[in-house]
């Protein structure tokens, strides 16, 4: 059951972070610059890739703690309040630099993916935006979140 519990994982995974790449590559130079989400935050398309980027490596945290008995976030911690740093702690990055970042995080998800053990699967932590959730829903949240912000720049720039 394991095997192709991580494939489907692994092939949703790769799919979505392809789907978001390839908008990102199909954006020119001003689409790239002009801001897509302007609630609290004003990010851009590369301002949206850092915070995939170093949301993917804070969940893989997560996933590594669970796995062995330990917290991830407290009850209560204010994801706003982090999502509003996300350009003082990673910046702005050049598209290449984006591209390779998220290469790179993916495919060591991809590597975590292959040591879970079957019964890894229901061990529970708690997530920032979604609560207690276990570690299947872990990689179901990466996913949907490269497909959601997907979304958000299709439709901050007019291409919905």
């Amino acid at each position: 059951m394991s095997t192709a519990k991580k494939a489907k994982w692994k092939a949703q995974l790769i799919e979505a972070r392809n789907e978001f790449i390839q908008l990102l590559l199909s954006l020119d130079e001003a689409q790239l610059q002009t801001p897509v989400i302007s609630e609290e935050n004003e990010w851009t398309p590369l301002d949206i890739a850092a915070h995939l980027l170093e949301n993917e490596r804070g969940m893989s945290i997560h996933v590594y703690k669970i796995r062995n008995g330990r917290g991830t976030v407290p009850e209560g911690f204010d994801l706003d309040y982090w999502n509003s740093g996300l350009k003082e702690r990673m910046g702005t990055p050049a598209l290449q630099d984006a591209l390779q970042g998220l290469e790179e995080v993916r495919a060591r998800t991809l590597q975590e993916i292959d040591t879970i053990k079957d019964e890894e699967w229901t061990l529970e932590g708690r997530h920032p935006f979604r609560g207690i959730i276990n570690i299947e829903q872990y990689y179901e949240t990466m996913a949907g979140h490269d497909r959601w912000h997907t979304r958000d720049i299709k439709k901050g720039l007019g291409l919905e």
